[in-house]
């Protein structure tokens, strides 16, 4: 009985998500940083002509600068090497939310902007987070690192407003 329950536990640790997973490779955190900054930066310049609120209009402006930031300076990492490049335009994804933001105004834009922006600030912080820790390339891996706190405190700033409710 207690080799049956040591290897339930050992099953259970196993598939737990705190397990190491395997490093993403650079191309891939190379595509997915692309399309979240331009998606960041597209959103927030849609925010800043659609949105009534002040303080989305704030917070937009931040997540356009920082973004465009984070943008350019992946660009030049990638500008001195040869076999990894960006993505020039959003996903489908992204497009497709950019489509339907495109589509809305007052407070329903407010609404569906604060949500897209948190599930895109989740995805970013977890995308550098993972980058930062696991990545193979060193340099990417610094920028990883370097980006993270901007991501992470625009995530802290989308907590606190008004989502249009």
């Amino acid at each position: 009985m207690k080799s049956f329950l040591f290897a339930l536990m050992t099953l259970a640790l196993l598939a737990s998500p705190g397990q190491a997973q395997a490093p993403m490779p650079p191309h891939e955190f190379v595509a997915k940083a692309a399309v979240s900054n331009m998606f960041g930066v597209e959103a927030g310049t849609m925010a800043l002509q659609k949105s009534a609120s002040a303080e989305i209009k704030k917070f937009a402006h931040l997540a356009v600068n920082d973004r465009t930031t984070a943008g350019t300076g992946l660009r030049q990492i990638l500008a001195k090497r040869t076999g990894i490049s960006a993505p020039e335009i959003p996903d489908g994804k992204h497009q497709d939310i950019l489509r339907e933001l495109g589509t809305l105004q007052g407070a329903d834009f407010d609404r569906a902007y604060v949500k897209s922006q948190q599930q895109a600030s989740e995805d970013a912080v977890a995308l550098f987070s993972a980058y930062a820790e696991t990545g193979t390339d060193q340099e990417l891996k610094a920028f990883a690192a370097k980006t993270l706190p901007v991501m992470q405190a625009q995530r802290d700033l989308l907590k606190a407003l008004p989502s249009g409710n």
